[in-house]
């Protein structure tokens, strides 16, 4: 959600099903000739207005079109697994506190159980 105007986000329609190409990936890791902020083959760019809410798979090849002076807030929700919540910042979470208040606190509960039981059995995910 932006909080003041920005220049957006890159997506690549269907890479939430399958990988990129390799042009695509080129410029994504700057190799081979292309740089990593040329744009991407087959992306399709969104900008949305201060205030407004997008909602992806972040599954989806994309990445935001960083300016200068980017102010937004990004929440990322994924599939409560180790291999992902491994990448969860606990500073992010919210405290028992403020999950008292949710109406559904599931995808939290779900996370923070993950990241607990993976510290318990060695594995750290901070």
């Amino acid at each position: 959600m932006p909080l003041v105007d920005e220049p957006g986000l890159e997506f690549i329609p269907g890479t939430h099903k399958r990988w990129d190409s390799d042009e695509a990936l080129d410029v994504r890791r700057g190799q081979n000739g292309p740089q990593h902020y040329e744009a991407l083959p087959a992306a399709v760019r969104v900008i949305p207005k201060p205030g407004d809410v997008l909602v992806f798979s972040a599954n989806m090849i994309h990445r935001g079109i960083y300016g200068l002076d980017r102010l937004s807030l990004d929440i990322l929700f994924c599939d409560p697994v180790p291999e992902l919540v491994t990448f969860v910042d606990g500073n992010c979470l919210p405290d028992q506190s403020a999950l008292a208040r949710l109406e559904n606190r599931t995808a939290f509960d779900s996370a923070i159980d993950v990241k607990a039981n993976n510290k318990v059995m060695g594995v750290t995910t901070s």
